[in-house]
């Protein structure tokens, strides 16, 4: 029997699993909803902790006295990178290495590896004491972004430009390690790429924006990036050496870049992983191919199994901010044709607060334009539109 093993519910994984031919089980932890679009293609979901390589490795052992060993071990899930890639190479199969999926998870091992390249970037990394402390020597003047070292979802990221706020941060830091970085101006974009043994393909560049200092939570995509054939080159080179650095040599990778006026591509961060927000999604709508089909073929050593056709010229989606803090009483959306479908991850009754990472975002809308420009004016009116209402702790729902 050919089957993968799935660490974490992935709905696009799952469908490109069953393009391929091969049946899944999907490992889930505990409490953790299970969607449709994943039971559809799944044979069974086994409850574990997919973040504990023990307890992975023996609920793999007992599936394998069953059914026969795993053709591939993958996760699309950022906190099981590592555990994935483990139990791979336990496995003999391919993956990304469980050393490159660590250094990817590191950021200050990230920026260590880039320190002799033309990537280099000035950070600092440690306990939040350190961390503050080298920060406030720096002097007035100079904006860090200060976040978690292997922190997810732009949560608990914090800029500083003084002693003081240096200061103010460490009060309410917590006790993990933390990376502080000079910021860096001009456009984000998100780079995807496979690779097959070390060999880089370049696949998609999103464009994105971001609520900004001080969380820089991510708040619209769109695909393809507006950007001249020189930056192009210049991103998808950006991305090829980091993943050189890191030693990352298979499947699907998303390096996160801007381009800063002044001192060009600076990397922001990257995973081994596919790129999270839908926006696999967005390439697929407007090329008809699908990364986590060709994810797949890389590891499989195969072709993508399917080759479609793409429905627009580009495609965006826009998150839905709370307006403040408090329960979530209202909302409502406008029916409009440009829309391919919305998604919410709250619902009435449900506490949110002023966003502090992508848990905050209340849903989003994937819309489709001509153009990217045109996509991207049509999501913003669309989400403006959105009706939202929260009430606050001591207003009456």
């Amino acid at each position: 029997m050919r089957w993968i093993c799935l660490l974490g519910p992935s709905p696009g994984g799952s469908l490109a699993v069953a393009r391929h031919g091969r049946r899944l089980v999907v490992l889930v932890p505990p409490g953790g909803a299970v969607p449709g679009r994943v039971t559809a293609h799944a044979d069974r979901a086994v409850v574990t902790d997919i973040t504990d390589h023990t307890a992975v490795r023996a609920a793999v052992d007992a599936l394998t006295a069953e059914l026969g060993p795993p053709e591939l071990v993958v996760s699309f899930t950022e906190l099981a990178q590592e555990t994935s890639a483990r139990l791979a190479a336990d496995l003999g199969l391919p993956s990304v290495s469980p050393e490159a999926a660590a250094r990817a998870r590191d950021k200050t091992e990230m920026r260590r590896l880039l320190a002799d390249t033309p990537y280099a970037w000035p950070y600092v990394g440690g306990t939040a004491r350190e961390v503050a402390a080298r920060v406030a020597a720096g002097g007035d003047g100079t904006r860090w972004v200060i976040k978690p070292v292997a922190g997810t979802g732009s949560s608990d990221v914090s800029t500083v430009s003084s002693r003081e706020e240096a200061e103010r941060w460490l009060d309410g830091a917590g006790l993990g390690r933390y990376i502080a970085e000079h910021a860096a101006g001009g456009p984000e974009f998100g780079v995807d790429v496979v690779s097959v043994d070390g060999r880089h393909t370049p696949f998609a560049i999103t464009a994105k924006r971001s609520t900004e200092n001080p969380r820089f939570v991510e708040t619209l995509h769109v695909y393809p990036a507006s950007v001249s054939a020189a930056d192009e080159a210049l991103l998808y080179d950006t991305a090829f050496a980091v993943l050189d650095a890191l030693d990352v040599r298979w499947g699907a990778s998303h390096t996160q870049v801007r381009l800063d006026p002044t001192h060009g591509p600076v990397v922001i961060e990257t995973h081994t992983r596919l790129a999270g927000d839908y926006l696999p999604e967005l390439v697929e709508l407007v090329t008809g191919r699908d990364l986590y089909d060709f994810h797949l073929a890389a590891l499989l050593g195969t072709g993508p199994a399917r080759e479609g056709t793409g429905t627009a010229g580009a495609a965006a989606i826009g998150y839905v901010l709370p307006p403040a803090s408090g329960t979530l009483t209202d909302l409502g959306v406008e029916p409009a044709d440009e829309v391919v479908r919305w998604e919410f991850h709250k619902a009435l009754g449900d506490p949110v607060r002023e966003v502090r990472g992508s848990d905050d975002r209340i849903g989003c809308a994937i819309v489709l334009g001509a153009t990217a420009e045109e996509a991207v004016a049509s999501v913003v009116r669309t989400v403006a539109n959105v009706r939202v209402r929260v009430a606050a702790p001591e207003e009456p729902l």
